[in-house]
């Protein structure tokens, strides 16, 4: 049991429900507060390169600190930094002059990686990281001098640097766990500036609630649901005699698109792109998958609640990842990864009718369960709906392969325990659908005008499309 689950339940709530805009005049002094500091990013994987990119960018001292075997043997992260240009050195060299230290290692080294570190920190540094498993569910004991804050984006690394190159940034959570010099804010809120997340909205969050609204959105229906749909929906349109290209292709760039329109006006864009008649079956489709899934969404909130999934992860990790490993292999293998090569294509959203029943479904679903659990609704949009189009974004460059090797070991290790079941729910529903809803298009049966209101009602009213047109309003302040 962690410290967490030690706590009294209204202590618990207090913590899962911090999540408060921070207003763009709070960004006014940008980086100022980092000017001149050493900071250290511990890992060059996505996060690590991409962040200490855009940090260099702002006008700040960024270096890297690697074990010495990663330095001897020159290892893809060694090469990463040197080929872009940043100072390498070992965590003796580097680490004992650091102003700030970012963890950016998979989660699975933050354990050694930190206790190895803390001995090297000068005191009153400060220690950066962008989510919060370490500290929460691993339960890291971090020297008392030393502050502890989070700056977490809401995408994969390979999109932070996307967005900070075209002038804007990534939605983001900041939080502060240990603060002995009551600086912890200010550094973090400079840390975030470098990376452009001022410019998308800001949540000021607690390291609970980043850490189980992220567990479960990336589960669920930001990878998980996103690999269940591909496996499930390639075989059946192979099925229905549909080439192997163009049912690969279907899903795989079918997904962004159907994501981006959800991104940038809520579920009810997608469905406004609808035909009336295709708009009431996709909702009636919706409803019936969302009470299809809703004891696995609610299973897996409750084992992040919970602990157990933390518990399992971590033995699997002092099993060698056999079980992720298994995993990873299994989804290699799969009809939808083997398919040839597919080419990039528009949706027509007269094909999309099972797209956007499937994605509605678990955008809402996801949302709901988390704000039964207690998590911010604020929170619980940005790991539902804001965050899809940037996973599904990695999916349309290499299928599922490209979308686990980004997103974080945690995150991959999730979406398999998600989608080896939800591909099952899938196939069962998929069974009874047909290519007016696989992709093909087709008539479907009309509908009058009250049925077709009280659809568009529901559709407006759900309480997502409130908190989403808030926070894209609050997005694009300038």
């Amino acid at each position: 049991m962690t410290a967490f689950h030690q706590k009294p339940l209204r202590t618990q709530l207090q913590a899962l429900r911090q999540c408060h805009p921070v207003p763009k005049s709070a960004f006014s002094d940008g980086v100022e507060v980092l000017k001149g500091k050493q900071i250290v990013i511990l890992g060059c994987g996505a996060q690590g390169l991409n962040q200490g990119l855009n940090l260099r960018d702002s006008g700040l001292n960024v270096a890297y600190a690697l074990r010495q075997s990663s330095i001897d043997s020159k290892n893809a992260s060694y090469q990463r930094a040197k080929d872009n240009g940043f100072h390498v050195g070992s965590f003796e060299e580097l680490v004992p002059s650091a102003d700030l230290v970012m963890n950016l290692t998979p989660d699975k080294q933050h354990g050694p990686v930190v206790n190895g570190i803390m001995p090297l920190m000068k005191q009153g540094a400060f220690l950066g990281y962008s989510h919060g498993f370490d500290v929460i569910e691993a339960q890291r004991e971090i020297r008392d001098d030393i502050t502890v804050i989070m700056v977490a984006p809401k995408c994969p690394g390979t999109e932070v640097r996307a967005e900070y190159l075209r002038g804007f940034g990534v939605p983001t959570l900041i939080a502060v766990h240990q603060d002995p010099q009551g600086l912890g804010l200010a550094w973090a809120k400079a840390w975030c500036a470098g990376t452009g997340g001022h410019h998308a909205g800001v949540l000021l969050s607690s390291f609970e609630a980043e850490v189980k609204s992220d567990l479960m959105g990336e589960q669920t229906v930001l990878c998980g649901l996103p690999q269940a749909v591909c496996v499930a929906g390639f075989e059946r349109l192979v099925e229905l005699n549909v080439p192997a290209a163009q049912a690969a292709s279907f899903y795989q760039f079918g997904i962004e698109q159907v994501s981006e329109s959800m991104k940038a006006g809520g579920v009810r864009l997608a469905f406004s792109k609808l035909s009336p008649a295709e708009r009431v079956h996709a909702r009636r489709e919706a409803d019936k998958l969302k009470a299809a899934f809703r004891p696995l969404f609610e299973k897996h909130m409750d084992d992040i609640i919970g602990g157990q999934f933390a518990e399992g992860m971590m033995a699997d990790w002092a099993k060698d990842d056999i079980d992720l490993l298994t995993w990873r292999q299994n989804t290699a293998e799969t009809g939808f990864e083997q398919a040839p090569p597919s080419s990039h294509f528009e949706l027509d959203f007269d094909r999309a009718t099972g797209l956007v029943a499937l994605f509605a479904a678990g955008v809402e679903l996801a949302f709901e369960v988390m704000v039964e659990a207690g998590i911010s609704p604020a929170s619980a949009y940005y790991e539902s709906l804001h965050e899809l189009p940037l996973i599904a974004n990695t999916l349309a460059r290499r299928r599922l392969h490209e979308m686990n090797v980004v997103i974080s070991d945690t995150a991959e290790y999730g979406n398999y325990l998600f989608s080896n079941v939800a591909t099952g729910i899938v196939k069962d529903v998929m069974a009874g659908w047909d290519l007016k809803e696989l992709g093909e298009g087709g008539q479907f049966d009309a509908v009058d005008d009250a049925t077709l209101s009280l659809v568009d009602e529901q559709n407006q009213n759900h309480p997502i499309e409130a908190v989403g047109a808030s926070l894209r309003a609050y997005m694009r302040e300038r």
